[in-house]
C-alpha cells in the first residue's frame, strides 16, 4: 500500500487561535486534531454568572471588522450578537480626579482641557517637525516624546496602550503596538498627516459581545468540531520524527506516549511553547522564554444605580500611569451592554496590575488592592454606596508584551519554520493579541495547510 491517508494536521491548545484554525480546516475537509494540556477551551477566555450581572474574566467586547460579524453569523451565533449602545461612542481620560470626555483623535484633544496649552501646540505643530526615525526598535515614549512630547506620552498614549496591553509604554515597542505611526512618518513625514490621510482606516469596526458572555465563541466553536478536543493531554516536547515530519511526547492520565504528524501549529503560551521547542531550537526557545506576561486581575463591581448621582454614559475610562491611582481603567459594562446586568444596577469591569501596577499584587495583597481600587472609584464616579455584587479575577499570565526586541523573536520563528517545514507557530504574540485577527489569520493559515 503506497498511499497513506492525510496524517491529521495537530494543533496544540484549544484557545481562539486553535480552536478557529481547527474550524477553518474542517470546512476545508483537512484532517486535524486538537490538543488541550487543561480540561476545558477558551484560553483567556471566560465567561460566568453571578447574582444576574453576565462576566467575562478575559476580553470583554471585540472591535468586529465585517469579517468578523460573518464569521460569528456562519457559526450560528447571530442571535447572540450584542451590539453596544451609541453611548459606547464616549470615552473618558481620568485626570485630578476627574473624567474628561476625549477622543483619541488630535482635533478633539485641541479642544478639550485635558492637556495643557503647550501640548496641544506640539501636536498643532507636529505635522511641520522633519522625520527622524531612530536607528533600529524605538519605543512607544521614546517615539511619542520625539515627536510630539512627555505630556502627551504620558496622559494619551499610556493610558490607551494600557488599556490594550497593560503595557509599559518605556518598553513596547513602537513598530509592533501602533505600526502605523512609524510607517506614517515614513511616509508622509507626520503622524497627523498620516491620521487625516487613511482616517477611514478604523472605521467599519462595531463594538460587540455575545449573550452568555464572550466564551459562546469558544464553546460554539468547540461544538462545531467534528473532531473532538482531546483535553487533559500536555504536550511536553517535539521533535524530529527519522523520516520526516515530527513526534510529539504527550502527557496524558499519567503515562507519557508519542503522537506523530507532519503539520504541527503550536498555539500555547511563548513559556509552553519555549519548553515544547526546547529540543527542537533552543535559540528559538530561550526568546520565548523571555517574551514577558505580565499579572492582571479583572474586578467586576455591581452597583444599585441609585449610587451614582448621575448615569455613566460612556464606554468605560482609563488611567494614566501619572495619576497615581491603583487601577488601569474601566469598561462600565451596564451602560454599553444594558443585558448585562440586572435591571436598575450598574456593572463596572475594572482592570489592575500589568507591567506597571504588577507590583500591587505584593505590596497590599488582592484582597486589599481590592479594598483601594473600590475606594478610588467610588471617589472618582461619586458613588455614595458599596457594591453589591464583586467579583475577583486574577491571571498569573494575561497579554503578551510586545516590547522591543520582538522583532527578533519574529524572525527567529520565521527563520525556524523555513528551517522545519510543516512547524508553525501561531498564537497571539506572533499574530498579535485582537480576537478579529486571530480569527482572520485562522483562515489565512487554513488555506496554506490546505496547499501542502
Amino acid at each position: 500500500m503506497n498511499h497513506m491517508p492525510q496524517k491529521p494536521v495537530l494543533i496544540i491548545g484549544a484557545g481562539i487561535s486553535g480552536l478557529s484554525i481547527a474550524y477553518e480546516l474542517q470546512k476545508r475537509q483537512v484532517p486535524y486534531l486538537v490538543l488541550e494540556a487543561t480540561s476545558h477551551s477558551g484560553g483567556v477566555i471566560h465567561s460566568f454568572n453571578k447574582d444576574g450581572y453576565e462576566l467575562d474574566a478575559g476580553p470583554n467586547t471585540i472591535a468586529a471588522t465585517p469579517e468578523t460579524l460573518e464569521f460569528l453569523q456562519e457559526l450560528g451565533l447571530e442571535k447572540e450578537m450584542l451590539y453596544a449602545s451609541a453611548v459606547s461612542k464616549n470615552r473618558f481620560l481620568v485626570r485630578n480626579n476627574r473624567l474628561h470626555a476625549i477622543s483619541p483623535h488630535p482635533l478633539k484633544i485641541m479642544g478639550s482641557d485635558y492637556i495643557s496649552r503647550g501640548s496641544k501646540w506640539r501636536l498643532f505643530t507636529e505635522r511641520f517637525r522633519k522625520p527622524a526615525p531612530a536607528a533600529g526598535e524605538e519605543t512607544v515614549s521614546h517615539f511619542v516624546e520625539r515627536r510630539f512630547n512627555k505630556e502627551i506620552a504620558d496622559y494619551v498614549f499610556d493610558p490607551v496602550l494600557s488599556g490594550i496591553y497593560a503595557g509599559n509604554p518605556d518598553l513596547m515597542s513602537i513598530a509592533e503596538v501602533l505600526p502605523a505611526l512609524p510607517r506614517w512618518e515614513r511616509e508622509y513625514g507626520s503622524i497627523t498627516k498620516g491620521l487625516m490621510k487613511e482616517k477611514g482606516g478604523m472605521a467599519g469596526r462595531k463594538i460587540i459581545s455575545l449573550s452568555g458572555g464572550n466564551q459562546r465563541l469558544t464553546r460554539r466553536l468547540q461544538e462545531l468540531l467534528q473532531t473532538p478536543v482531546r483535553f487533559n493531554c500536555s504536550v511536553k516536547h517535539i521533535n524530529k520524527a527519522v523520516d520526516g515530519g515530527y513526534t510529539l511526547t504527550c502527557e496524558e492520565q499519567g503515562g507519557e506516549h508519542i503522537i506523530t504528524a507532519d503539520q504541527v501549529v503550536i498555539t500555547t503560551p511563548a513559556n509552553v511553547a519555549a519548553r515544547q521547542l526546547a529540543g527542537l531550537d533552543a535559540g528559538v526557545a530561550a526568546l520565548l522564554q523571555e517574551v514577558y506576561y505580565p499579572r492582571m486581575g479583572v474586578l467586576h463591581l455591581g452597583f444599585e444605580g441609585s449610587a451614582l448621582p448621575q448615569p455613566l454614559e460612556g464606554f468605560g475610562f482609563l488611567v494614566p500611569h501619572a495619576e497615581k491611582l491603583h487601577f488601569l481603567g474601566a469598561i462600565c459594562n451596564s451602560a454599553i451592554f444594558p443585558h448585562k446586568a440586572p435591571q436598575g444596577k450598574l456593572l463596572l469591569t475594572v482592570f489592575v496590575g500589568g507591567a506597571r501596577q504588577e507590583q500591587y499584587f505584593d505590596e497590599l495583597g488582592a484582597a486589599g488592592l481590592q479594598e483601594i481600587v473600590i475606594k478610588e472609584v467610588q471617589s472618582l464616579l461619586g458613588l455614595n454606596a458599596a457594591p453589591v455584587m464583586q467579583h475577583f479575577s486574577y491571571l498569573e499570565k494575561a497579554i503578551p508584551q510586545l516590547n522591543v526586541g520582538h522583532a527578533k523573536l519574529r524572525d527567529a520563528v520565521a527563520a525556524m519554520e523555513n528551517q522545519h517545514p510543516g512547524l508553525l507557530l501561531k498564537a497571539n504574540y506572533v499574530q498579535g493579541v485582537a480576537l478579529p485577527a486571530l480569527i482572520q489569520h485562522a483562515a489565512t493559515l487554513a488555506d496554506s495547510l490546505m496547499k501542502n
